[in-house]
């Protein structure tokens, strides 16, 4: 089914195109905003990933699930925004004395690690890729370039995070 529509929407189908987004968009988003934190973020990622998949779709050559390919886009969408902030971070606290924490720069940092108390954002898009997409592991590897050792850890991480939560 995916094939078809890819097909279709390459051949200039508009319709197709927009089942396609259909079909992805809420794990796109779901994973963006695991990432990110931050809904106006993960909307501003996943609206990128489909401006890249638009512009990039005659040449995508169906090695992979469209999904696979997809997903790959918006993870390193993802992990651009997030190198982003860390170098927008990293330059406010060069310019900020530690004595004097005026902007609550320190407070944010505890914040965001606490936001993340039951799994970690790779943790969470393996999980999700694997459980609710029913990615295979080599698939996995495609999307998020981790190793298949890697993936594997982080599913049994996350699995165990997620057992002790629900005790």
């Amino acid at each position: 089914m995916s094939k078809e529509l890819v097909t279709k929407a390459k051949n200039g189908d508009v319709q197709a195109l927009n089942k396609l987004i259909d079909n992805h968009k809420d794990l796109a988003f779901s994973i963006a905003l695991k990432h990110l934190k931050n809904k106006e973020d993960a909307e501003d990622v996943v609206q990128n990933s489909f401006i890249i998949v638009l512009k990039s779709l005659k040449n995508f050559r169906n090695e992979s699930k469209f999904s696979t390919w997809f997903y790959k886009i918006v993870y390193h969408e993802c992990l651009k925004e997030l190198k982003l902030r860390k170098s927008e971070l990293d330059n406010i606290v060069q310019s900020t004395k530690y004595d004097s924490d005026e902007d609550g720069i320190l407070d944010k940092k505890i914040n965001f690690k606490e936001i993340s108390k039951i799994l970690k954002p790779n943790e969470y898009t393996v999980i999700s890729l694997f459980y609710l997409q029913e990615k295979k592991i080599s698939e996995i590897e495609k999307i998020t370039s981790l190793s298949q050792s890697n993936i594997k850890v982080l599913l049994h991480r996350a699995r165990n995070k997620m057992k002790e939560a629900l005790k």
